[in-house]
């Protein structure tokens, strides 16, 4: 626990670059940027973890239990892109060939009421209103 409070600010920068700038990108790109950003922070002098990682420092076991119960895959990417989804201040693009955002974000927010719409639904612009005007997902 000691070590991990000396190393706190070098894993927590590691980890919010990751959410802010690595999110488009493939495993293989993401680990060189953490590689490469845990160089900067050892010539700058900052602590960090050797293992410093989004993973390391922000995975909560049992948040990440329940994405996987309601269908997100249990590889490190995509748990990655949980993290970023949650942790993330902006709205996230999902580009989801395989629908399988789709289906984890539609499991997640069943008992919250989700309103699903299409374009081409008759009362979409009466259901976007009323999910604003009333703060519905």
């Amino acid at each position: 626990l000691g070590a991990d409070l000396v190393n706190v600010v070098g894993d927590v920068v590691v980890s919010a670059a990751t959410i802010a700038y690595s999110g488009p990108f493939t495993p293989v790109y993401r680990a060189a940027l953490v590689a490469e950003w845990g160089g900067f922070l050892r010539e700058a002098g900052v602590p960090a973890s050797a293992n410093a990682s989004l993973l390391h420092t922000l995975q909560d076991p049992v948040k990440v239990r329940s994405w996987t119960i309601a269908g997100l895959p249990t590889d490190t990417l995509s748990v990655e892109n949980g993290i970023i989804v949650f942790k993330a201040r902006r709205w996230p693009l999902m580009i989801d060939p395989q629908a399988q955002a789709n289906k984890w974000i539609k499991n997640m927010e069943r008992e919250s009421g989700l309103d699903v719409i299409k374009l081409s639904d008759r009362d979409f612009l009466r259901t976007l209103e009323n999910g604003v005007r009333f703060g519905r997902a």
